[in-house]
């Protein structure tokens, strides 16, 4: 969509068949924004979980090596060079990292229907005030604002980078009330 939006913005001819690719693109991308949300939105409610859960528990196993005497140690237990710590982190940095992804797919995503809505009304400038292309720009570009995608986990929450950070400092608080009742 902002490839033709750019396109249009560089013509000075600007052709119905060119809106009209535009909204059946949104609405294309409106339809499967939905139907992301439907799918997955549970699954980046787990995921969000898993991520909460795995730093709560690395937070508690870094917690509880420091209380451990070195013979008593899970890795002299084992015949192998392999602690719980290292499983751990393993899965928790394959964890971390679909997380990341998921946000900032998400974030993009968000960000692009924002530059459409821009590139939409700096078009909308460079046309005839009350021709029926100008009307019909308006009316997509006050579509698309009112139809934001934003996609969500579960309902629950908007999937946004500051998600992050807000998971990152709850499980840090629950570690520190974890550590104060033991």
């Amino acid at each position: 969509m902002l490839r033709i939006l750019r396109k249009l913005h560089k013509k000075k001819i600007i052709s119905m068949g060119s809106i009209k690719e535009l909204k059946t693109l949104f609405m294309s991308a409106l339809i499967n924004h939905q139907l992301i949300n439907d799918y997955f939105s549970v699954k980046f409610l787990l995921s969000y979980g898993t991520f909460f859960g795995r730093f709560l528990t690395g937070l508690l196993m870094i917690e509880n090596s420091w209380k451990l005497k070195p013979e008593s140690s899970i890795r002299n237990m084992l015949p192998f060079q392999l602690d719980s710590f290292d499983i751990w982190f393993r899965f928790a940095f394959v964890n971390v990292i679909s997380v990341i992804i998921i946000t900032m797919t998400c974030k993009q995503v968000s960000k692009n229907v924002m530059n459409v809505i821009m590139n939409c009304y700096l078009l909308q400038s460079k046309i005839r005030y009350n021709s029926y292309e100008y009307k019909e720009i308006r009316a997509l570009w006050t579509f698309i604002f009112e139809n934001q995608l934003s996609f969500n986990a579960g309902g629950f929450f908007d999937v946004h980078p500051s998600i992050l950070l807000s998971i990152s400092a709850s499980s840090v608080t629950y570690f520190l009330v974890l550590i104060q009742f033991e």
